[in-house]
């Protein structure tokens, strides 16, 4: 079992390492988006609506 300090240590090096995942995969995203927008990619689905 473990106690309560390590419990309370346990959880914060979870929430770091949660936020890290957080802000590198939206460093990632916009870096792709970036690339893409660069070499004229498109996902073809226009942002704010439903396209026929």
């Amino acid at each position: 079992m473990l106690t309560v300090e390590e419990r309370q240590e346990l959880r914060r090096d979870m929430a770091e390492s949660s936020a890290w995942a957080k802000a590198e995969l939206k460093r990632r995203r916009a870096g792709n988006n970036q690339k893409n927008f660069e070499h004229g990619i498109d996902d073809g689905i226009e942002k704010g609506g439903l396209s026929n």
